[in-house]
């Protein structure tokens, strides 16, 4: 953490890379749901999307397959009743699959795609997968979600094919780019009553508009 990320932390709580906290806030009305749903949650805090939210009480669902920095996300979140950590990846697809370990924890992916070869190994774990909706139906988490944030390493795209639009519905969604999926990621979204926000750094911001 430099000076910078650190005095960013002491005064407002924010661990978000380029201040993807305060552009959520901005776009939140006083009504919002206080549930935060992070796919690719690493070890919770380091350019963490759901920590500012959590810190302020939100209801936390916090997702990742790596077991390393789901071990440091269990560990900073024991004492927050208001959190739930869950070792699986979320897919479109459910099973137990190989899981491609990056060059750090916070690389690791599902995905084949050659775009992403120079940050992976060859060297895999096997991890669960489940489809987003069958985790959100397993846990019984109701259908206004304020937040969904997605950073799976160039599985976000199908991360969402696997979240029941129609079930469930985040008021804002924030996703990695991924430049491969990305037209067919905004397709998607934009299909299911979404629309794009701002870009901010290496992610998108995408608000429901029904």
């Amino acid at each position: 953490m430099n000076l910078r990320q650190f005095i960013k932390y002491w005064l407002w709580r924010d661990t978000t890379h380029r201040g993807e906290f305060d552009a959520l806030r901005r776009l939140m009305t006083p009504d919002f749901p206080q549930l935060v749903v992070d796919i690719g949650a690493n070890d919770g805090f380091y350019g963490s999307n759901s920590f500012p939210f959590v810190a302020r009480g939100w209801r936390g669902i916090l997702v990742e397959p790596h077991p390393v920095p789901f071990a440091q996300l269990e560990k900073l979140h024991r004492r927050r009743p208001n959190v739930t950590c869950h070792n699986v990846a979320c897919s479109n697809f459910t099973g137990t699959f190989p899981l491609f370990l990056g060059n750090d924890p916070s690389t690791s992916t599902l995905s084949h795609d050659p775009e992403l070869l120079k940050t992976r190994t060859q060297n895999t774990i096997q991890v669960k997968v489940e489809t987003l909706s069958d985790l959100l139906n397993s846990l019984s988490i109701p259908a206004d979600i304020g937040l969904l944030t997605v950073d799976s390493e160039g599985m976000d795209y199908e991360v969402l094919l696997g979240l029941d639009f129609s079930r469930w519905r985040p008021r804002l969604i924030i996703t990695e780019d991924c430049k491969v999926k990305e037209a067919k990621k905004s397709e998607w979204l934009t299909s299911h009553g979404y629309r794009l926000v701002m870009p901010i750094a290496e992610n998108t911001i995408w608000q429901s508009i029904r």
